[in-house]
């Protein structure tokens, strides 16, 4: 955003002393009380006998004993991929003047400690700073993960498990899916259309499509050759020709009626089912309908009332100003049906956004946090297969959906974000989320995060000519027994906390 560069100084240091408090109260660092260095180096040797960090110390400030700085990882080339040996640590303007320092890590290397550091992330680190010119790192605390959600009473969960008007005791099925949503040589909407083909067949509860749905990046759509099939018979005999629309009206005929005639063709095929599925639709930064900011607002109209039609030979029925996803809620349902009878089957969410589904809460971002990270990343020691779960783990603990800064320089594949620092809050993790959907051009994946979260990489849906994977999510109910015993002990009242990842089956299929 067109920030001024006092604004989004001002913005990134409250967001650095933010994550300083709780680093500090997370993680027991003392502040200072500026004694002898003599006093220090005894109060060092209590401290490492207990565990704890040593006492906190202004970055920058020389100290020949141990001590504990709070910083953000900045990348000392300015240009190129963050290493070892251009790691620099940045304090506030609060507590330290906005000073910097080198970062030496090789003593953790050495020592066998695995870390994991990028540029932006805020962290917590112990070492010495003898000259004021270089930290040599002893220890590394990369984060806090945010509270969990506010916990669910017995009685609410057994409503929600195994109540009639909820699950009923069957598992909550969840799929989700990432555009691009056609291939990279048309604008069919093959994928799109197979996808909706198994929601069909499988009448999920809820299905959550993340951007780009109409993809700038597409090549079609970057050349400006955006055109539908006209109906009716050409002078040749055969179909209507083309006619050049609107990235709006691409959407509208290409997602939003296949949407309404999921609904609809469920009623006209009379198989007796209603389509009970729920749709989340989250912009994206590459698409052609929605604004180029993050955090980015819903997907919504440009013209109240629907929009207008288009008034043009062989457009009937085409309109503007509009994304056409009103008509999907009363499709396939009896006219004159009241408002207070229907269930809502599209919702428009922001990018990035935290969700609650019955007890689970879910974040989810459509922008590609993982790849951009992994382009500028340094680490060493992790486990073997451990990169996506750090990755994803970097999220939580850092309490932003996007805690990367500054964004990767564009290149292929990559698309930064167009960051408004004024509006952070807008992309931090208010809570641990239960199931957090971060789709990536990055290998597809399901991973344990920190002892309570799923991270989900659900991939693309197409990948250039073909197609791609999506997500299905099965959550298990917790036992009615339990759940019975539990609220008979407790009058049903007091609060539980129920984590998610003893009960979640996640299957990564390709379309």
């Amino acid at each position: 955003m067109f920030n001024p560069p006092e604004d989004r100084a001002e913005a990134l240091d409250d967001r650095l002393v933010e994550m300083g408090e709780v680093l500090m109260e997370k993680f027991g660092i003392r502040a200072s009380d500026g004694g002898s260095e003599e006093d220090r180096e005894d109060g060092n040797e209590e401290e490492e006998e207990d565990g704890k960090l040593a006492p906190l110390e202004a970055v920058g400030r020389p100290r020949q004993t141990k001590v504990c700085c709070v910083g953000r990882i900045c990348n000392e080339a300015h240009s190129g991929r963050l290493n070892r040996t251009s790691l620099v640590l940045e304090g506030s303007r609060h507590h330290s003047r906005g000073s910097r320092v080198p970062l030496e890590v090789e003593p953790l290397t050495s020592g066998g400690a695995s870390y994991s550091l990028f540029p932006g992330q805020i962290v917590a680190v112990e070492g010495v700073n003898s000259s004021g010119f270089k930290m040599v790192a002893r220890r590394v605390c990369e984060g806090c993960a945010p509270p969990p959600p506010a916990p669910v009473s017995s009685r609410e969960l057994l409503e929600y498990h195994h109540g009639d008007a909820h699950q009923g005791g069957k598992p909550l099925r969840m799929m989700a899916a990432s555009g691009p949503y056609t291939s990279s040589d048309n604008l069919d909407y093959d994928p799109l259309n197979d996808l909706l083909a198994k929601v069909r067949e499988e009448n999920p509860d809820v299905v959550f499509l993340t951007g780009p749905f109409v993809d700038l990046r597409q090549p079609l759509v970057k050349n400006g050759d955006v055109s539908l099939g006209l109906e009716g018979e050409g002078s040749d005999g055969g179909a209507g020709g083309r006619m050049f629309v609107t990235h709006e009206t691409l959407f509208v005929e290409k997602v939003a009626r296949t949407l309404e005639e999921l609904y609809e063709g469920m009623v006209e095929d009379g198989e007796g089912r209603e389509l009970r599925t729920q749709f989340v639709l989250v912009p994206s930064l590459d698409d052609a309908n929605a604004d180029f900011v993050y955090p980015q607002p819903p997907m919504a109209d440009r013209l109240p009332n629907g929009g207008k039609e288009l008034n043009l030979p062989g457009a009937e029925g085409i309109t503007y100003g509009t994304l056409g996803l009103q008509h999907i809620e009363t499709a396939g349902l009896p006219e004159g049906i009241s408002k207070r009878d229907l269930k809502k089957r599209i919702h428009l969410v922001p990018n990035p956004c935290t969700l609650r589904i019955n007890e689970l809460t879910i974040g989810v971002t459509s922008t590609d946090v993982l790849l951009h990270m992994s382009q500028d990343e340094a680490n060493a020691n992790l486990e073997p297969g451990s990169r996506m779960t750090r990755l994803a783990q970097h999220l939580v603990q850092q309490r932003s959906y996007y805690p990367l800064f500054p964004p990767p320089a564009p290149g292929p594949g990559i698309s930064p974000p167009n960051l408004d620092l004024k509006r952070m809050d807008g992309y931090s993790m208010p809570v641990q989320p239960d199931v957090l959907l971060v789709p990536s051009r990055l290998a597809a994946f399901a991973r344990p995060v920190l002892g309570r979260t799923v991270a989900i990489n659900p991939g693309l849906l197409s990948r250039g000519t073909t197609g791609g994977t999506y997500a299905v999510m099965d959550v298990h109910p917790a036992r009615r027994e339990t759940l019975e015993e539990s609220a008979d002990a407790n009058g049903g009242v007091e609060a539980e906390q129920r984590g998610v990842q003893d009960r979640i089956r996640v299957e990564v299929k390709r379309i």
